[in-house]
């Protein structure tokens, strides 16, 4: 229906299971789910494998809508959200969306250690939350390196800078807004008080596994307001002999209309933004790429968030695990904001920088270097050889094969400066290109793994030694090579 809005990048969390056990999970879809206004279909919290996510306590049908939750129970921003009073305006007006989540959620976690009294749901949503993360942003440097993968290792020292960044702006603006909270304390607002860099870590780590987006529409109760502040002028417009009863009537109907219209057509036709969410219940459920067809949505007149899985998956058997996906997302990605690595992703790739791939197909298939000039003299020239380039399990991405057929294939055969596909022939020898590039690739991060291995082993080193981070970066790093192994094999090569 029109009025469900789709929500995409489900990113809950694959969160590690307590040590110790807690007696009110049994009733966070029960009982106390039901007093919070969820609806729930038979499921429970469960584990699987040491992670904790959700499962059926009954057989549920294929495509099943399991969850539906008040949106009142959700922290929410949107790009036009007003600053809370509680935070300095101008930390919220430069703030990101994962930031301003943060916040409402450190709010939150204050609000519960001052015994302010939470809302029963809300209270048992905090007790499940992690209490710490295995994202590489915790690991050592010799952890990272284990993955063997530049693009994973720049990507979390840019997070750390800017996160740190947020450490700094935060507890500054925190602790001038306690300087000045005198007045505050007697309209009843108390500020935010400074987190410690764990503590923001703790909260942007939760908030950047567990959050989803979706548009930035309006809301029913939102829409009632407006709806009856036009009655209310209808009403006096009437009273006052200004308009006919049928002339306000028809006014304050159009109004209805035009709100609706905005909040559930508009949103989706018109780029208004993304409305971001963390929500109780719905970021406890667990990530499978394979079920690609489910679907999160917030249900306009409902004024709920929804979930509901995947048809193309079958009827979920009592005792399994109700998963869903987070969107088309890639290995680095899982593992930099949710701490895990899935094996066989449809959605990873294998990122190499321009220069690199560059002497990777002169060094496997030798081309003639006067076509290098091709590159600048493009129409959208390709000279940034830090640019990524793409290799996935069905070939080449978009930038490589454009650079393949700029320097393997004749004048002729090129069409739009090798962005577009060329003859069969020609794209035939393309791919080879690329394939012979990915199989030295392949055979380079073997090669230095080996070698890695075999040092640290004559050293005696304990930089092998079994952990939890070393394990996920070993995984990740296999992952890698198997999709250069596909990328290969798409090519019609091989890895030797």
């Amino acid at each position: 229906p029109i009025y469900m809005l789709a929500f995409s990048s489900l990113i809950a969390s694959r969160a590690v299971a307590p040590a110790r056990a807690n007696g009110g999970d049994a009733l966070f879809f029960g009982e106390r789910a039901a007093r919070a206004g969820v609806s729930a279909l038979p499921v429970r919290i469960a584990t699987f494998d040491g992670i904790r996510g959700v499962e059926a306590a009954e057989a549920l049908d294929a495509g099943a809508r399991v969850l539906a939750v008040p949106a009142a129970n959700a922290l929410q921003v949107t790009p036009d959200s007003p600053c809370p009073r509680w935070v300095d305006p101008k930390v919220w007006r430069s703030a990101a969306w994962d930031l301003r989540l943060a916040l409402l959620l450190l709010r939150v976690k204050q609000q519960a250690e001052r015994g302010e009294g939470l809302n029963e749901a809300r209270a048992a949503w905090l007790d499940l939350l992690p209490r710490s993360f295995d994202t590489p942003l915790y690991w050592s440097d010799a952890d990272l390196e284990a993955t063997g993968y530049p693009p994973l290792i720049e990507a979390v020292a840019k997070q750390r800078a800017l996160w740190s960044k947020h450490r700094a702006e935060v507890a500054a603006s925190a602790r001038a807004m306690g300087e000045q909270a005198s007045g505050e304390a007697e309209a009843g607002v108390q500020p935010l008080c400074a987190p410690s860099g764990e503590e923001l870590d703790w909260a942007l780590s939760c908030v950047r596994s567990r959050a989803f987006s979706g548009p930035a529409s309006g809301t029913l109760k939102a829409a009632a307001a407006q709806l009856g502040f036009a009655g209310l002028l209808g009403l006096v417009s009437v009273v006052g002999g200004f308009l006919a009863p049928q002339q306000a009537v028809d006014g304050v109907s159009v109004v209805g209309v035009s709100l609706v219209f905005s909040d559930v057509v508009a949103s989706r036709l018109l780029a208004r933004g993304k409305r971001h969410v963390l929500c109780p219940y719905l970021d406890m459920l667990n990530h499978a790429s394979s079920r690609s067809g489910s679907r999160l949505e917030y249900d306009y007149f409902g004024d709920a968030f929804g979930a509901s899985l995947d048809p193309a998956a079958g009827p979920v058997p009592p005792g399994a695990e109700l998963l869903i996906s987070y969107g088309d997302r890639s290995n680095d990605q899982l593992l930099q904001y949710y701490g895990f690595v899935e094996a066989g992703n449809p959605h990873d790739s294998f990122l190499v920088d321009q220069q690199s791939f560059l002497l990777a197909l002169g060094e496997a298939d030798p081309y003639p270097k006067e076509r290098l000039r091709r590159l600048s003299q493009a129409r959208v020239p390709l000279t940034d050889n830090t640019a990524a380039v793409s290799l996935t399990a069905e070939g080449g991405g978009p930038r490589a094969m454009q650079l393949a057929r700029l320097l393997f294939l004749a004048e002729a055969d090129l069409a739009d400066d090798g962005a577009s596909p060329s003859s069969p022939a020609g794209e035939e020898r393309a791919r080879r290109a690329v394939g012979a590039a990915a199989a030295l690739v392949w055979k380079q991060r073997r090669d230095s793994r080996l070698e890695a291995a075999g040092a640290g082993f004559a050293k005696g080193s304990p930089t092998d030694a079994p952990s939890r981070h070393r394990g996920l970066a070993r995984a990740f790093a296999a992952e890698k090579e198997r999709v250069l192994e596909r990328c290969v094999a798409a090519c019609g090569g091989r890895c030797e």
